[in-house]
């Protein structure tokens, strides 16, 4: 795991503009990923999303659970970065990011860097949904099939009609229904849900602002980040030249075959 994603715990706290969130309703879905080009192998990260008829916010479990922690007071700070990194390195997701949605326009919340600072972009994607008649049951609901091409992929999803919030996992939503379950036709990218239940209107305080840029300039300091090989807690003292060059390789072929689930940004 990146140092990186270990420091965006010790900024996301600090005095960034809040609102909250009044969840009536909560999802969580699991993910499947397949996170390179060049293998099979398949990562896990599971995410909760907090809604209610206009509104949502997504993050990771991971996330969730020490936001959890640290406000029943179970989860704190001492003041030893030894000490915070290790307790807090179990909390630190391979996807970090957080999305705010509300009528249809999302912000996309993530520091790449996690230097000095948390970044934002807006974004409203168009979802030309086409509505099918198949059905599936997905965690013992009925769910009605659709299918969209977006980001270089065409995704499949099963939505449920009898649960009408118009959201779904990372940035996907505008069906007439929850969605349950949503994956790409190659199946390298796929959420299900695996929980839903009612919230007794928990207002849930996220840190919404941050420095807002573009989303081209968000995705160049995210490639930038991954292939920072100084931001990698690696010792190169201990490395002759060889196996330093031949380590910093594979890091570049490394984020050169990186499955970006949005394949054309």
């Amino acid at each position: 795991m990146k140092p990186h994603f270990l420091l965006f715990f010790f900024i996301q706290n600090f005095a960034f503009s809040q609102t909250s969130i009044l969840a009536k309703y909560e999802a969580r879905y699991e993910l499947n990923y397949k996170p390179s080009k060049q293998s099979d192998f398949k990562l896990k990260n599971t995410f909760i999303l907090l809604m209610n008829e206009k509104e949502s916010f997504l993050q990771n479990m991971s996330h969730y659970v020490m936001d959890s922690l640290e406000k029943a007071g179970k989860l704190k700070k001492t003041g030893n970065m030894q000490t915070d990194i290790a307790n807090y390195a179990k909390y630190a997701p391979e996807l970090p990011y957080k999305i705010y949605t509300q009528n249809g326009t999302l912000k996309y919340l993530d520091s790449p860097n996690s230097r000095d600072q948390l970044f934002e972009y807006s974004e409203s994607p168009k979802f030309n949904w086409v509505i099918t008649r198949e059905t599936k049951k997905i965690s013992g609901v009925d769910c009605i099939k659709a299918t969209t091409h977006m980001w270089g992929r065409k995704w499949l999803a099963y939505y449920s009609p009898k649960h009408p919030l118009p959201f779904g996992p990372y940035k996907f939503g505008g069906l007439p229904g929850l969605i349950f379950m949503i994956y790409d036709e190659a199946d390298e990218y796929n959420f299900k849900l695996y929980r839903y239940s009612k919230r007794n209107n928990l207002n849930y305080t996220i840190n919404i602002d941050a420095k807002t840029i573009s989303k081209k300039e968000y995705n160049t300091l995210k490639t930038k980040a991954d292939a920072d090989i100084d931001n990698m807690g690696i010792d190169f003292s201990k490395m002759d030249l060889k196996s330093k060059n031949q380590l910093i390789k594979t890091i570049q072929n490394n984020v050169k075959n990186k499955n970006h689930l949005e394949i054309n940004e």
